[in-house]
């Protein structure tokens, strides 16, 4: 069994100010990325009688407390912060999937040290009947917010999934030109009941985006401006719902060659799969998808050997971890 260390708050944020970086700088030649991760059921404790969220309450299945929640939200917090050391600053923004509400998200963002950071939360209830909700926190220092929708996935099953979040900002980078970039945040139908049953609702996912992203294409005399897709969409590079999104709009897909590789982000019966995905549009061509796989966020396989996610539970067992997926960066440009 291993041993985790819980470090507090005040320890981070100490860590943080003694670092010699300045909370909104960012070091020269650095270069700017963006982070998607699925957060595996990021829940308040608090019962919502609109949702069926009874499950993550103190009296409900997973026994869910506040307790358990900060050790929750604090490691998501130290795995964010962590991604400096590799990359040189902190997130330029951020997608999630599996939130519950708005306040889990400022909860992150206002009473964990990245509050020093400046980021801004972006969050629109869906109609999914558990209340789990895609996000996005991005660096108010550089983006701006000029529109925001949640674009609703119609799959023709009574049981309704999530929207698709669409986040259009204003760039402005320390050395670059002032643009306008869309992000659109997924979290597409899982593959309850097999795959050949489910892949309709995927593909109903896709063509929602399709759309959209061809109108977006289409008022801008054919040539998409920056678009980043991000998301869970619990389907690899290759399945057709992903590929038909591709050969619709133009966007290209970063996460290929990983999968070709055998890397992914989320491991099921001891192989790893890579259902976590960016696409981008050709004006990011030369952005480059990796996976990030932090000590913080693996633990020893026991059963298929290697390493698995340190997840927050198995089954109904409080394990302690931060999700069963690994975050995916991607890292923009360097004249961006």
């Amino acid at each position: 069994m291993s041993v985790r260390c819980k470090v507090s708050v005040p320890v981070l944020l100490l860590s943080l100010m003694c670092s010699g970086w300045t909370a909104c700088g960012q070091e020269k030649g650095s270069r700017q990325y963006v982070v998607f991760w699925n957060l595996e059921n990021y829940f308040d404790p608090f019962n919502d009688s609109l949702t069926l969220d009874d499950e993550f309450t103190p009296a409900g299945e997973k026994h869910w407390t506040w307790k358990k929640f900060l050790v929750k939200r604090n490691l998501i917090a130290k795995v964010l912060l962590s991604m400096r050391d590799r990359y040189g600053d902190w997130p330029l923004a951020v997608g999630f999937a599996e939130v519950e509400n708005r306040m889990v998200l400022r909860q992150l963002t206002e009473q964990t040290p990245l509050a020093k950071l400046g980021y801004g939360v972006v969050h629109r209830d869906s109609p999914d009947s558990r209340g789990i909700d895609v996000g996005f926190i991005y660096r108010e220092e550089y983006m701006t917010v000029l529109e925001v929708e949640a674009r609703a996935v119609l799959t023709g099953r009574e049981r309704p999934t999530r929207d698709i979040l669409h986040v259009a900002a204003g760039l402005h980078l320390p050395g670059g030109q002032p643009d306008t970039m869309h992000c659109f945040i997924n979290h597409w139908p899982s593959k309850f009941g097999g795959e050949e049953y489910s892949r309709p609702f995927r593909q109903a996912a896709s063509d929602t985006l399709r759309r959209v992203v061809e109108a977006l294409r289409d008022s801008a005399s054919g040539e998409l401006p920056p678009v980043i897709v991000m998301g869970d969409f619990n389907d690899t590079p290759d399945s057709p719902p992903v590929v038909s999104l591709q050969r619709g709009t133009g966007l290209l897909n970063p996460g290929l060659s990983l999968h070709e590789r055998g890397e992914g982000t989320l491991k099921y019966n001891g192989r790893w799969e890579l259902i976590d995905l960016f696409l981008i549009s050709p004006s990011l061509e030369d952005a480059r998808m990796e996976i990030y796989s932090h000590p913080l966020l693996l633990e020893e396989d026991e059963k298929f050997l290697g390493q698995k996610p340190f997840r927050t539970y198995y089954g109904p067992q409080w394990h302690g971890g931060a999700s069963d997926h690994l975050p995916i960066v991607l890292l923009l440009p360097s004249d961006f």
